[in-house]
């Protein structure tokens, strides 16, 4: 019988929760996780691994699943009530629950989920579980052990066969007499309140199995875990008589039973369903669907029967974004997949797309399902962000009830909903909502060995994936990003890759690694066709199925691009002949004395910076010290349309998040498509100079007349070309300057006219790039006609068989690069997780103790979160006109920061590199105390400015003077200190 006084919920209830109380729940919950959550590919997959039918394969997750908390059947774990309900835990003491404590290990506590994965394989085998027939660690209890051993987030190592023969002899903390039997008496009822589930005759299933059913695991006790949940039932089980007996834990059993498909609501957990139909039933508005969008439409739509992966190369603006959510619909529905992520490169574009991710929903979802925004600063995007309708701002999640050791809904709105629930915007839950968004980093993480990555494995392996901007990653990143790939294969996910400059090379190798990953590792070296451009390739995960367009795809962006390339000596004296700055007021005269927009993109933030003032400069020079066209502030005071001048505005990373805001915001006003009403086309003989970084390149959907870019590989400056002439339907007015569409290129050359690298520039490109670059677009002549040699150029750049004007200097600087990739790739390879086929524990796959906040899946300079912080001598302020004060506490309960509050002061953050000024911090550099406690402000570094006498000085670090400037940004001077007059 089981005893009833063991608890496994106790913290903050009116009474300890039974054990098998909640052993029960969870079983159950778990039986509505896989009726609600696991799509039929998942359950027949799962079925198929133990060999037994699919209705038989529910009840044996559902067994496993109400075991995860067996290990609290355990001394220590039930002491820890004995301080706050000591009446309750008087069993304690009886003589068949003492406990000798001397034998315990005396280094640490055992946790009760590791108690479980000890404990376990003795009652599995005891119920019947094969215990020979291989290696220890190929078994299936074995397997289940560590699943549910892992169930709070890290796999344990597995366990040899001294623990499967006497566990007590290796864990002595477990417990002899009563502890032993209670622990065989609950698996006992259960397993009989699950009406004897069939005992799988297999060994351990593939890796990519068990970690969504791991996953799956997991979900069911946070679910069953919720305050709410838990009270019900003690309510219920409180008016049964012999609660604890099978009888009444089976009545327990079905009162949860029909409450769990509407917990799983609550949460936001369940199916995204698209409807089926052409591209103009998915698109309506698209009243003239592209070329490519017809292509897809026509050589997928029923041709698809199973999982794949889906490539698709175009030029920017040819409609890869409905493609692929146009794909990804046909393939879901193919495949039989419940939902959609959309992984995308940076913040702001993951930021862009949720908006067109929740109307393309909205419109095509047969019933409601929720929607996430994935990203380190989701929930600060306001769109996001906004309070949930018909709950309070700042209210809670209802609690979860959890006793850890030391170390560990209402009626929904008419119509479609994607708002996404309280609970799934928790931490670490939101790629399990149906449809999801964010950054490609959170799918990458799902390849690193973090804690509860079983939940980022069960929230891909349901869905359909896409990834866009597939060529804009270096070769650590892209060596992720093929392990995902193996593992989206092996797990039957369907893919969808979108990029508009990719080698045919590398296209070839993100297919074959899905391949190989979906035909455990034999897929290496499989054919692959190089996709045409534009165009795309299907191929199956299985089978060999390649499809690709029966006609070659035509691009209605079709036109000849005018590349003006320029040798220049990179220097900012405008009086050197064919330096960087003669020669770009040079090329910026037709702006200057015509009108138009032009952008001028340059390779670094300082480097963006010192043209900007240069250009600054020169206009004050000719217009006069009343010259304002670099300050917006101007505008309808004496700096409208009459003006003198050109605007002049700088763009990059470096700004306050407010700031940066408010320049997009005016950028995408004066440079978007014009038939947007907010759109506001500077025209006449007043221009704009836009300076930029590589910022511009994505997310924003912005057209100038002319693009003027320092030199950057191929497919950067193909990239950056889609933003001259962007717009045709409808096309903006053109000054009359502007005949075609000009991609001006500034390369930095040396006295023999070859490439010279400025040191300024850093480690940004590979040299060897660059010079490839240069050479090629030497040779190609002055027009390029896009998209036809665009493939052909990128390809080119990285071909081996490259002829270079100086062979031994290109060899030199090949070997450096190659030997950069190589060390990162490698990197890759260390940290990555090995491929689903090679994993022999799953162990492996939690290794990391690293938090998941800190974890960066792309290589390079470490970025600082600062927060400049002006001090006049009687408080310190957020703004430099001092009329914003720096708050010491939040307005929360006990002083704590509002999600809004925290929104707002991140607002005035900027990001800047790491580097040696890091050290010399101090406590001025601390945040207020009170801001510890909020994790995004705990990890601020603070920059005193002094403005109390009239002038700014920013915050010094050694030799290293770092000021943040309204038209400027953040600027680093080093040995010398900056001084303006604010």
């Amino acid at each position: 019988m089981i005893d009833l006084r063991i608890w496994g919920k106790s913290h903050g209830l009116a009474e300890p929760y039974p054990l098998a109380g909640h052993l029960v729940d969870t079983a159950m919950i778990c039986g509505a996780v896989w009726d609600g959550l696991l799509t039929g590919r998942q359950r027949r997959g799962i079925a198929k691994a133990l060999r037994v039918e699919v209705v038989e394969a529910r009840r044996v997750v559902m067994f496993w699943a109400g075991l995860h908390d067996l290990g609290k059947v355990m001394p220590q774990f039930q002491n820890l009530a004995v301080g706050t309900r000591p009446a309750h835990c008087a069993f304690l003491n009886e003589a068949a629950y003492l406990h000798d404590r001397l034998r315990d290990s005396k280094v640490k506590k055992v946790r009760h989920e590791y108690a479980t994965h000890v404990a376990l394989p003795q009652l599995l085998a005891e119920l019947g579980y094969p215990v020979t027939g291989g290696r220890l660690a190929r078994q299936l209890l074995m397997q289940v052990a560590q699943m549910l051993g892992g169930h709070h987030g890290r796999y344990p190592a597995g366990i040899g066969p001294q623990e499967l023969r006497d566990p007590l002899s290796v864990l002595p903390e477990l417990g002899v007499g009563a502890w032993s039997e209670q622990r065989r008496e609950h698996v006992t009822a259960l397993y009989e309140v699950l009406d004897r589930p069939v005992i799988p005759d297999c060994g351990a299933m593939p890796t990519q199995v068990a970690v969504v059913i791991a996953g799956s695991i997991i979900v069911s006790d946070w679910i069953a875990s919720q305050e709410h949940v838990i009270e019900r039932q003690q309510k219920l089980s409180a008016g049964r008589t012999e609660f604890g007996s099978v009888k009444s834990l089976r009545a327990h059993a079905v009162s949860v039973v029909k409450v769990a498909p509407n917990l799983l609501a609550d949460a936001g957990i369940g199916r995204a369903t698209f409807a089926n139909g052409a591209f103009r039933d998915v698109f309506p508005e698209i009243k003239s669907p592209y070329p490519l969008q017809l292509s897809v439409e026509a050589g997928l739509a029923g041709a698809v029967s199973g999982p794949g992966i889906l490539l698709v190369t175009a030029p920017t603006g040819d409609g890869k974004t409905e493609t692929a959510l146009y794909a990804a619909a046909l393939l879901g529905a193919a495949c039989g997949t419940a939902g959609l992520f959309f992984a995308l490169p940076t913040q702001a574009t993951a930021n862009q797309m949720y908006g067109r991710l929740v109307r393309f929903a909205e419109n095509n979802l047969v019933e409601s399902a929720q929607l996430t925004l994935l990203h380190g600063a989701a929930d600060l995007y306001a769109p996001y962000s906004e309070p949930i309708l018909g709950m309070p701002a700042e209210s809670t999640d209802s609690r979860v009830v959890s006793d850890c050791e030391t170390g560990a809904g209402g009626s929904a709105a008419p119509g479609i909903s994607v708002t996404a629930s309280r609970w799934l915007r928790n931490r670490g839950r939101g790629i399990l909502a149906p449809i999801a968004v964010g950054t490609v980093d959170q799918a990458l993480m799902g390849v690193l060995p973090l804690k509860r990555n079983a939940l980022r494995h069960l929230g891909l392996s349901g869905k359909t994936v896409v990834i866009d901007e597939a060529h804009a990653y270096d070769a650590y990143t892209h060596a992720l990003l093929l392990r995902l790939l193996e593992w989206l294969g092996a797990m039957d996910v369907p893919v969808v890759l979108l990029s508009a400059t990719l080698s045919g090379e590398t296209a070839q190798g993100l297919v074959r690694a899905y391949l190989s990953g979906a035909d455990g590792g034999t897929a290496k070296t499989r054919e692959i066709p190089a996709p045409s451009y534009p165009g795309w390739v299907f191929a199956s995960a299985r089978g060999g199925h390649v499809i690709e367009p029966a006609e070659p795809v035509r691009s209605e962006r079709e036109r000849d691009l005018a590349v003006d390339l320029r040798h220049v000596t990179h220097s900012y004296d405008r009086g050197v002949k064919d330096g960087r700055q003669a020669t770009l007021l040079s090329v910026l005269d037709g702006v200057e004395n015509g009108g138009g927009c032009a952008a001028v993109i340059c390779t670094t933030v300082a480097e963006a910076q010192q043209t900007y003032e240069a250009l600054k400069s020169h206009y004050r020079s000719r217009y006069g010290d009343g010259y304002q066209g670099w300050d917006e502030r101007s505008e309808g005071h004496g700096g409208g349309e009459d003006a003198a001048g050109p605007r002049l505005r700088l763009l990059h990373a470096r700004f306050p998040a407010r700031r940066r805001t408010e320049i997009t915001a005016q950028a995408e006003q004066w440079f978007g498509r014009t038939d947007k009403t907010e759109v506001k086309r500077p025209s006449g003989p007043r221009g704009v100079v836009f300076v930029a970084t590589q910022v511009i390149e994505q997310s924003l959907d912005l057209d100038f007349d002319l693009v003027v870019s320092d030199l950057a590989p191929m497919a950067m400056l193909l990239q950056r070309a889609g933003r001259v002439w962007r717009h045709v339907h409808p096309a903006p007015p053109r000054p009359a300057w502007s005949k075609s569409a000009r991609l001006v290129v500034l390369a930095p050359v040396g006295k023999d006219r070859r490439l010279c690298v400025p040191r300024s520039w850093g480690d940004v490109y590979a040299p060897s790039l660059l010079q490839r670059t240069l050479e090629l677009l030497e040779g190609v002549g002055s027009v390029l006609a896009v998209p036809g040699d665009v493939q052909k150029l990128v390809d080119a750049v990285y071909a081996p068989e490259f002829a270079s004007a100086t062979p031994e200097e290109l060899m030199r600087r090949d070997i450096s690069r190659m030997a950069d990739e190589m060390a990162r790739k490698s990197l890759a390879d260390m940290v990555a997780l090995p491929p689903p086929h090679m994993v022999s524990s799953l162990h492996a796959l939690t290794t990391s103790d690293a938090d998941e906040d800190l974890i960066r899946t792309r290589l390079g300079a470490e970025s600082v979160q600062v927060l400049p912080v002006y001090e006049n001598g009687v408080g310190r302020w957020l703004d430099e006109a001092c009329s914003v004060a720096l708050p010491l506490s939040g307005q929360g309960k006990e002083g704590r920061f509002t999600t809004g509050e925290v929104r707002s002061l991140l607002g005035y953050v900027a990001p800047l590199a790491h580097g040696p000024w890091r050290a010399e911090c101090g406590p001025a550099n601390l945040p207020p105390a009170a801001w510890r406690d909020e994790p995004r402000l705990a990890r601020l570094v603070l920059l005193p400015h002094d403005v109390a006498d009239g002038t700014m000085r920013g915050a010094e670090f050694g030799d290293t003077t770092i000021t943040c400037d309204h038209e400027l940004g953040l600027v680093v001077n080093r040995q010398e200190r900056q001084v303006r007059s604010s």
